[in-house]
C-alpha cells in the first residue's frame, strides 16, 4: 500500500492514535469535486457543465469526481458517457448502495487533488458558489464549511436538521456550525484520515469537529432541487440521528440509566402511598393502576432494551470488518474504465492502486 490512504491507516495503527492532516504527497490537480449520485440521471449533464465553467474561471487544474451509490437508473450510462468526452472527469460506481456516507468517504480516498470539494448531485448547492469558499482556503483552515441560508428543503428536513444539532449540542456536547450543509472544502490529508478511520459507521461532520481541526463557515446560498426527487426520506434522517447519537457517544446510556432511577424512585414513592391509603384510608387499589403501572415499567425497559441492543448491534458490524463499500467499476482518467466483480478488497481504509 503506499500513497496519503496508506500513510493513515500507518498513523491510525500506531500506539498513540492519529496524527491530524498527515502529509501528502504533492499533485499536480489542485482541486478534486467529489460529487456523490443516487439515481440523478436528470443532473448528470448540469452539474458537469456549472461545476466545469467555475473551475475553468478559477484557473487551477482540477477533476470532477463522481460516487455512483449504486444508481438503478441511467446515471452509469451518463457517467461513461461524460467520462469519455472529458478527461477531467472520473466516476466510480459501487456495486450497490452503501449510502451517502460511504460514497463520500469513497470520494475522500479516490480524489487526487491537494483540496477536496464536497457538493451535492441535485444542484442544492450552487457550484457558483465555490468561489466563497475558495476564498478562505490560505487563512490556514483545514474545513470550510459552507452554511445555508434561505434553506430550500421540505419543513420535515429543516425540523430534522434542527433536532439533529439540538442533540449534538445539549446531549452529546459536540459544538458543530449551525445549519451546516455538505457543500464543503477540505484539505485532502484531513479527508482522508476522517475516511480512514476505524468506524464503520460514520457521521462525518461530527468526526471533523471531533478531531479538532481548524474549521470555519461560509455563508452559501441553498437552491431547490434542479431536478428529480429527494433520495432523503424520513427513514433515513432518523437513522443518520441513530447514527450520531449511538456511534458517537455513550451518554444515552448514562442518561437511560438516570431515567431508570427516577422512574424507579417514583414507582417506590407510589407503592409507599399506596400501603398508607390502605393502612389508614382502607382504599382499595384497583387493577387500573397495576395495569398502568405495568405498562410504563414494560415501556421503559423495552425501550432500555432496544437503545442496548443499538450498541450491541454496531459493535457487532464493527466486529466484522466488512468493507464499507465495494467498486464495482471504476472510469476517466488513469482510471481504465474497467467492469468487474466486486472484489472483497476495496474497502475504504484499504485502497491501494487507485489513489495516487
Amino acid at each position: 500500500m503506499s500513497g496519503p490512504v496508506a500513510e493513515a491507516g500507518q498513523i491510525l495503527g500506531g500506539p498513540v492514535g492519529a496524527m491530524l492532516a498527515p502529509p501528502t504527497a504533492r499533485s499536480p490537480i489542485v482541486y478534486s469535486v467529489v460529487i456523490p449520485v443516487f439515481n440523478e440521471q436528470e443532473n448528470v449533464e448540469s452539474v458537469v457543465s456549472r461545476v466545469s465553467k467555475v473551475f475553468d474561471e478559477i484557473g487551477d487544474p482540477y477533476e470532477i469526481l463522481f460516487v455512483d451509490d449504486g444508481s438503478r437508473d441511467r446515471t452509469p450510462e451518463m457517467l461513461r458517457d461524460q467520462c469519455e468526452k472529458n478527461s477531467r472527469i472520473r466516476a466510480v460506481r459501487f456495486s450497490r448502495n452503501f449510502g451517502q456516507e460511504a460514497a463520500v468517504q469513497a470520494g475522500y480516498l479516490f480524489a487526487r487533488g491537494e483540496w477536496i470539494m464536497q457538493m451535492d448531485g441535485d444542484l442544492q448547492n450552487p457550484p457558483e458558489d465555490a468561489h466563497k469558499l475558495i476564498a478562505r482556503r490560505d487563512e490556514g483552515f483545514d474545513i470550510i464549511f459552507g452554511v445555508r441560508r434561505g434553506r430550500k428543503d421540505p419543513l420535515f428536513r429543516k425540523a430534522a436538521s434542527s433536532l439533529m444539532q439540538w442533540t449534538m449540542r445539549r446531549l452529546l456536547n459536540i459544538e458543530l456550525p449551525r445549519d451546516i450543509s455538505t457543500f464543503r472544502l477540505m484539505r485532502a490529508s484531513t479527508a482522508k484520515l476522517l475516511a480512514s478511520m476505524p468506524e464503520r459507521q460514520k457521521f462525518l461532520s461530527a468526526l471533523a469537529c471531533w478531531v479538532g481541526v481548524k474549521h470555519t463557515t461560509v455563508d452559501v446560498t441553498h437552491a431547490a432541487r434542479a431536478a428529480g426527487k429527494t433520495k432523503y426520506n424520513l427513514g433515513k434522517l432518523i437513522n443518520n440521528t441513530f447514527d450520531l447519537v449511538v456511534g458517537f457517544s455513550s451518554r444515552p446510556l448514562r442518561l437511560l440509566g438516570i431515567v431508570g432511577v427516577c422512574v424507579a424512585f417514583v414507582g417506590f414513592s407510589g407503592a409507599i402511598w399506596a400501603v398508607v391509603e390502605k393502612l389508614v384510608w382502607g382504599t382499595m387499589m384497583g387493577w387500573s393502576s397495576i395495569f398502568a403501572a405495568v405498562l410504563t415499567m414494560g415501556g421503559m425497559q423495552l425501550a432500555a432494551l432496544s437503545l442496548i441492543g443499538e450498541y450491541v448491534s454496531r459493535i457487532f458490524v464493527q466486529a466484522q470488518q466488512r468493507p464499507i463499500f465495494m467498486v464495482a467499476e471504476q472510469m476517466g482518467a488513469e482510471l481504465r474504465t474497467e467492469k468487474r466483480e466486486p472484489q472483497p478488497n476495496v474497502a475504504a481504509a484499504s485502497q491501494e492502486s487507485t489513489v495516487s
